[in-house]
């Protein structure tokens, strides 16, 4: 019965103040979101090996040269050496190169063949076994050298529903060292998308690319320490190309700077939960305090500490279930919003799985309820002084731990859109120093055609013929470089100074119409796409030149080159940057990105559309096409990729100072109505009742400020130290955090200030 009337008490309150309620609840609600992804992401991606059974037996062996003391990549040849002289000593070792690309041709079962872009690795056999990936059709692994393992997910895109097994890969684009390239599939491996980085189509033989750089991983023998086993690694040693190789092991699971960056990473997200819990408490306790007539005449009516205890306790229980309930709501719509509107590639989201979430977030939910069963003592401690004598008189002590909550969730939220605002600034002084011709290039107007697959290098001379025959294009160029997610890859070539310095200079390889398409000076002649020995030169590389007395001749990477023309920069490329010296330009008659310019007045887009389906005429619909407008990928991808992160944590941080120091002046606005009447009627004035409200949020605010703007100045400038960029020094961003925080600390609480001060002392003092 008790509890029921504890329940009853607890919903007529959170009722009577709903609003705050709501706020307290969503705040908490999104701090368990925040959190729940981050651990999440941290324990899919940050250290995979832990999950691994009995991880502490995995290792990784390591190959090192004694001459020069770095180590050394493994080969075919060095897994053959190593396995010989360690048999008996490792116990299952697994082989694996990085993720590669290739073209290739699947054969189905009736002999109908389609064309993939196919990401594979090359492995031996005990690879599945070292990992844990379960085989879906048996425990059958390839026994001859052309047998492979597929990927589930490659699986379903290759037999649709049904079974692989049987079915052909023939490689197309080069014929592999062992001379085979047709491959059957054996077997299907289930291989998860986590940080382990094992994920890939297809598992052929290591003989494919007997000169891959290649892992080995190997188990600890039962009943042997990794120390004795290292020991043992240490005295073999074997002789290659003159130079004695040496081989150690060392753990996978649990290394330093792993367990640093998940503690790192969950910290960061801590901060969140934490915003949000703050908001929760601070409600929870100045409710309690503000019902101090309510508590005194309870334990003047027999309550005794035990029930004031179980009242406030299953309070806090109703308000966390409820937030618990609306951070389920929050990351099913989460989801439903990443599913409409993917920002990440879907590649990257592996560990984002909905059930996973919620388990992490149920323990949050019983973590937070057990930590508040001690923290709900507090109060109930303090409440034993009171009775209808002796109240607890309301003063500034009152609000010692809602102020020192809330100068914590200033802090928060100042550090984080400080971040933000410095790496926005600084990113705008990295796209300053990006070169544009004078004549500044209509970036939309210009199609980008990546030539990703050998269909479409094979099917180009048609599909330039039908392009050649459209009216809307104006211009075109070609460009010998590759394009990673449309970004153009600079290659780097040494210049030799007469100190014997070198200097590092960019490297672009393409047609020499690349001037004039985007319409960058250029002082010499015009060579044909594929002219040997010939280069162009920045202007910068010339007075580089001039300063060597260097003439006519430059030697790159120890070869001479005339140079053909001097031209002022390269497209959009970073200057003032004093670790290059300058870029090159090769004449090339190859390519690897075409470029189209739409003529003025035509619709981009409607050109766009009709190239592309040129394109697929000739190109089937298993491979990628990768058309899209050459200015609409970002030229650092990264940096924009932390922006958004430190934006989403800006705004949810801010979200929650916001609606907690909103909470806590409607709070006061409720409890302290009669006490403005009474001043009101004893003469203050508007700006009296103002400050008496907003005076210790401006304290809050200014102390804060001062102590985040040193700290995240000092942590900025460490962490962009050597890059060159000088906005972090500058005053912007502090005068910009100053007025953003000021106004919308005004914001969340200036209206409920403003409604005090227009309150009627009369109806006000007739309704108490």
């Amino acid at each position: 019965m008790m509890i029921r009337h504890y329940l009853k008490i607890a919903v007529r309150n959170l009722w009577k103040y709903k609003v705050q309620s709501m706020i307290s609840a969503l705040c908490l609600a999104v701090g368990i979101v925040v959190f729940s992804l981050a651990y999440l992401f941290v324990d899919r991606m940050a250290d995979a090996y832990s999950r691994l059974p009995e991880h502490e037996r995995y290792v990784r062996i390591m190959a090192f040269t004694k001459e020069t003391g770095g180590d050394m990549p493994f080969a075919l040849a060095d897994v053959d050496e190593l396995l010989f002289r360690t048999e008996g000593i490792l116990d299952s070792v697994s082989v694996h190169s990085a993720t590669m690309r290739t073209d290739a041709d699947v054969i189905g079962k009736d002999g109908s063949s389609l064309p993939y872009i196919v990401r594979y690795k090359v492995t031996n056999s005990s690879f599945f076994r070292y990992f844990n990936l379960p085989l879906l059709y048996g425990n059958f692994l390839p026994k001859s050298a052309d047998e492979i393992v597929v990927s589930s997910e490659f699986a379903e895109r290759i037999a649709r529903g049904g079974s692989p097994i049987g079915m052909v890969v023939r490689l197309a684009s080069f014929m592999p060292e062992n001379g085979i390239r047709d491959y059957r599939i054996v077997n299907v491996a289930d291989v998860p998308k986590d940080g382990l980085n094992l994920d890939a189509d297809c598992y052929f033989p290591l003989e494919l690319q007997p000169y891959a750089w290649l892992q080995v991983h190997a188990f600890i023998p039962e009943g042997q320490m990794l120390s004795g086993l290292d020991e043992t690694l240490k005295r073999l040693a074997w002789d290659k190309e003159g130079k004695t190789v040496t081989v150690d092991a060392s753990p996978v699971s649990g290394q330093t700077n792993t367990v640093i960056a998940k503690i790192l990473a969950l910290l960061l997200a801590s901060l969140i939960l934490v915003s949000g819990l703050i908001t929760f408490l601070k409600f929870t306790f100045q409710m309690f305090y503000a019902r101090q007539h309510e508590l005194a005449l309870r334990k003047s009516m027999g309550s005794d500490m035990k029930g004031v205890f179980c009242l406030l306790f299953v309070e806090v229980f109703c308000m966390l279930s409820f937030a618990f309930l609306l951070s389920q709501v929050l990351l099913e719509g989460l989801q439903l919003l990443v599913s409409r509107f993917p920002f990440l590639p879907e590649e990257n989201m592996g560990w984002f799985v909905l059930e996973d979430c919620y388990l992490v977030q149920g323990g949050l939910y019983l973590a937070v309820l057990f930590i508040c069963l001690f923290i709900v003592a507090c109060p109930v401690w303090r409440v034993r002084r009171v009775n209808l004598v002796n109240r607890i008189r309301t003063n500034g002590r009152r609000h010692g731990f809602r102020c020192v909550m809330i100068c914590i969730q200033l802090f928060v939220s100042m550090g984080f859109l400080g971040a933000v605002i410095i790496v926005r600034l600084s990113y705008d002084e990295l796209g300053s120093r990006l070169y544009y011709p004078s004549g500044k290039v209509e970036e939309n107007r210009i199609i980008a055609i990546d030539m990703t697959t050998a269909v479409i290098r094979n099917n180009w001379d048609a599909i330039h013929a039908e392009i050649n025959r459209m009216p809307e294009i104006e211009g075109q160029t070609s460009l010998n470089e590759d394009s990673d997610d449309g970004m153009l890859s600079y290659r780097f070539i040494t210049f030799m100074k007469q100190d014997s310095t070198e200097v590092r200079l960019k490297v672009m390889a393409g047609n020499p119409n690349y001037f004039s398409f985007f319409h960058i000076p250029l002082q010499g002649k015009a060579l044909e796409t594929e002219t040997e020995g010939f280069v162009y030169v920045s202007r910068s590389v010339a007075e580089l030149m001039r300063h060597e007395h260097v003439k006519g001749m430059i030697r790159l990477d120890g070869k001479a080159y005339q140079i053909a023309g001097v031209y002022e920069e390269l497209y959009k490329n970073v200057t003032g940057n004093s670790r290059i010296a300058g870029s090159v330009f090769f004449p090339a008659q190859d390519f690897k990105t075409w470029l189209l310019k739409v003529a003025s007045g035509q619709d981009a887009d409607k050109v766009m559309g009709k190239v592309k389906a040129v394109c697929q005429k000739h190109v089937p619909y298993t491979l990628p096409l990768d058309v899209y407008k050459f200015g609409s990928r970002s030229v650092y991808s990264m940096m924009d990729t932390l922006e958004a992160v430190m934006w989403i944590l800006a705004a949810v941080s801010l979200m929650l100072v916001i609606l907690s120091m909103y909470s806590s002046i409607s709070m006061d606005a409720v409890t302290r109505r009669k006490e403005v009447a009474i001043r009101k009627i004893n003469g203050a004035s508007y700006r009296d009742i103002a400050m008496l409200f907003a005076k210790s949020y401006i304290t809050m605010f200014l102390l804060m400020y001062l102590l985040v703007y040193p700290l995240l100045k000092l942590a900025m400038a460490n962490l962009l130290e050597g890059s060159s960029l000088k906005s972090v020094y500058g005053w912007e961003w502090g005068v910009i955090l100053f007025a953003v925080m000021a106004l919308l600390t005004a914001m969340a609480i200036g209206w409920q200030i403003i409604k005090l001060m227009r309150i009627n002392p009369a109806d006000t003092i007739k309704k108490e």
